[in-house]
């Protein structure tokens, strides 16, 4: 299960300034902030069959590593995400170009993603390329990663820029979560990011 804030930032200053106040600061673990270019592709049907589930096929380069990564089941309101999230190890970057639903073939999704998709192609969508800042944080009740996001969005011939916050809850306290979130959104003025990275492609293809 993938729960995370997301926020809309208007500069790269305020999320420096996020990063660097007393607030975050004081919780980061030493060490954990860093920078990585990471590029994603959003891959589907053409007749969209993933998206009429409410599926997300991305496969993700972070840094050195490749990501394969399923999500299903979402809802979002407030720009409080959940969903049920399923990531794999991808040793073929190949896979960046050409899609390839064999690298779930050993998880309990599998069958499933080859009901849905059947005999039909799958083709890239949706592109995205950030630079994330990222940081470990401990609340003491919760353990998450806060990260900001910048760059763009394409789909057909058309993009977008990014420009977002996240607060991810790997462990602990949903509650503890949403306070982190409540209080930067105060201080800093922020906005909630109503629509994931997927739908601002897909916005971008209507």
């Amino acid at each position: 299960m993938e729960i995370e804030l997301k926020y809309h930032i208007e500069s790269r200053e305020i999320a420096d300034s996020i990063f660097e106040s007393d607030e975050i600061k004081s919780i980061t673990d030493p060490n954990s902030d860093e920078s990585i270019a990471m590029k994603a592709a959003y891959f589907d049907t053409e007749d969209r069959r993933l998206s009429r589930e409410l599926m997300a096929f991305r496969v993700r380069k972070e840094g050195s590593k490749i990501v394969g990564t399923l999500k299903w089941n979402g809802q979002g309101e407030n720009g409080l995400y959940e969903r049920e999230e399923l990531n794999v190890p991808v040793l073929d970057e190949s896979k960046m170009e050409t899609p390839d639903i064999e690298i779930f073939a050993e998880t309990p999704m599998y069958e499933e993603l080859k009901a849905i998709i059947g005999k039909r192609e799958l083709a890239k969508l949706i592109e995205v390329e950030v630079i994330r800042r990222q940081a470990r944080i401990d609340t003491g009740k919760a353990i998450c990663e806060i990260s900001y996001d910048e760059g763009k969005v394409f789909a057909e011939d058309k993009e977008a820029p990014i420009s977002e916050l996240e607060i991810e809850l790997y462990s602990g306290d949903k509650e503890d979560l949403e306070r982190i979130g409540e209080e930067l959104a105060k201080k800093f003025n922020l906005e909630p990011e109503t629509r994931s990275k997927f739908k601002q492609g897909m916005d971008l293809t209507r």
